[in-house]
């Protein structure tokens, strides 16, 4: 089920970013991950990824300035956003947040703690999915009952 996700995850730094590869990897989850906002940009323009994961602090484009392109975009699908960062006032949270985040998880983190928000950023991406199926059914019996239902209420009685 974790493939269904694919996770985008931008960091500049290279070591935390194969640590975070193999613990998202590990954990069964496919990563693909760049070392700034701007490359993340370029790649998910290409491809959609229902989960991003982005540091704040990065050159060329910064995480929030990443959420906010990405919420501009038109998505075939919600984008789940969580921002990881060192920066931890309430001010710092909230700007993450009005920026697109939906999650903001501090450095240094608990990863079995990412794992969670993660599990919460897929359930929130299959409801959506859900949704979206059911939407879909609705218009599709719209349209090949109407005539159905128009036929039926010419019928005698």
């Amino acid at each position: 089920m974790n493939h269904l996700f694919p996770i985008l995850l931008a960091e500049d730094n290279p070591v935390s970013r194969k640590l975070l590869e193999k613990t998202l990897v590990k954990a069964g989850h496919e990563v693909t991950s760049v070392e700034n906002g701007r490359k993340a940009l370029e790649l998910f323009n290409e491809e959609f990824f229902p989960i991003v994961l982005t540091d704040w602090m990065m050159p060329e484009m910064d995480g929030l300035q990443l959420c906010r392109a990405i919420r501009k975009n038109a998505s075939p699908g919600y984008v789940f956003i969580i921002l990881l960062t060192a920066k931890d006032s309430k001010d710092d949270i909230i700007s993450g947040l009005e920026a697109g985040a939906d999650d903001y998880l501090t450095k240094p983190f608990n990863h079995a703690e990412l794992i969670a928000r993660l599990q919460t950023g897929k359930r929130i991406l299959e409801l959506e999915r859900s949704l979206k199926r059911a939407n879909e059914e609705i218009r599709i019996l719209s349209i090949t009952r109407s005539p159905y239902w128009k036929l039926q209420s010419r019928l005698p009685d």
